[in-house]
């Protein structure tokens, strides 16, 4: 059971004011290693899901939230896409365990790829939590690999991907609900953010030191304006220069493509991880002097506040979503990973 095994990493501090799971979205994911938790942080007068039993959410809350629903911001943030990409993990996890919202709600989902955190190819390991992988395990799937893949809303001329892709959740979205599991649970993660009237949405990556994604935030052309305060801030605040990627058709099935067609406010988001491409079990993620694991867990979550800033600005008349709780330092980070550990 996917819930059971994140649960095992992460403890619910006060600020959390419910958990589902993603299987209240998708019901055919429910007792599988795809199951993950949904955390919602803030004072949101009411939750949706798809596969709610009936009364569920009173009349009273559900009639108060179609009222405030035009007014209310609403942001998620999703990590643990790729299993192996363990900053953008941990800084949910800090957020599940640290912080307090007010002015609307934060859903968080800090294993999106439950499955892909079962297993590694390399055996890497990390000293704090389960190192998975790129891909969701195979011995979870309902079926073998294909061949080859296309991601499901690709154009014509989009060139075929291995068939082991399909187990890429960043290659499946918006996801298919008679797909294989992995496409079940992009499918899932889209009803969330649809349902529950999300405005803006995160997606935490890491990429290797060879790629050109590292230090980026990669999202749609008509919200790299948006991106690119945020960037300003990081900046200021981090020291650390990010650069922008506008994203195009050939990013067909990634999430920020995907979710921006629904008029989300989407953007990924990648650090380094030294140990990519190839999760080489003999770098020490804590104590690394290109990118330690402490800096690359602030960098994300000053990231997610400066995101979320930068996309209410051009939001108008919400009320702003306040997050209490955030590091102030990498050094402060880094405390909380050593007793982690």
């Amino acid at each position: 059971d996917g819930v059971a095994f994140v649960m095992s990493e992460v403890k619910a501090g006060k600020g959390v004011e419910k958990i589902l799971s993603l299987s209240d979205f998708s019901s055919l994911l429910k007792g599988t290693a795809f199951d993950t938790p949904v955390f919602f942080l803030g004072d949101s007068p009411g939750l949706l899901t798809k596969n709610a039993p009936e009364g569920f959410i009173s009349e009273k809350a559900a009639e108060k939230r179609q009222e405030s629903s035009s007014k209310d911001y609403t942001v998620a943030v999703i990590a643990g896409a790729h299993a192996n990409e363990i900053a953008g993990i941990l800084a949910s996890y800090w957020i599940i365990e640290h912080c307090r919202v007010s002015g609307g709600t934060l859903i968080v989902v800090p294993r999106a790829n439950a499955s892909a955190a079962t297993w590694s190819i390399s055996n890497a390991a990390a000293p704090i939590l389960h190192y998975g992988a790129r891909l969701s395990n195979p011995v979870h799937e309902n079926g073998p690999d294909p061949d080859f893949f296309i991601p499901a809303d690709a154009l014509e001329s989009f060139p075929s991907l291995p068939g082991q892709e399909v187990r890429n959740l960043n290659r499946q979205y918006p996801g298919d609900p008679t797909g294989n599991y992995t496409s079940q649970t992009a499918y899932a993660i889209t009803q969330l953010l649809v349902q529950n009237h999300v405005r803006t949405a995160l997606d935490l990556h890491e990429a290797s030191p060879g790629s050109s994604l590292a230090w980026s935030i990669i999202t749609r052309p008509e919200y790299l304006d948006v991106a690119a305060l945020a960037v300003l801030q990081i900046e200021e605040e981090t020291g650390k220069s990010f650069h922008l990627e506008s994203s195009r058709e050939e990013f067909a099935g990634y999430s920020h493509w995907e979710w921006g067609k629904l008029g989300i406010k989407a953007f990924l988001v990648e650090t380094l991880n030294p140990a990519q491409p190839i999760d080489d079990p003999t770098v020490d993620q804590i104590c690394n002097d290109k990118a330690p694991l402490a800096e690359r867990v602030y960098i994300h979550l000053c990231t997610v506040k400066a995101l979320v800033a930068s996309a209410y600005e051009e939001l108008g008349n919400l009320v702003a979503l306040n997050i209490e709780g955030l590091p102030s330092s990498k050094e402060e980070v880094q405390k909380w990973l050593l007793c982690m550990e």
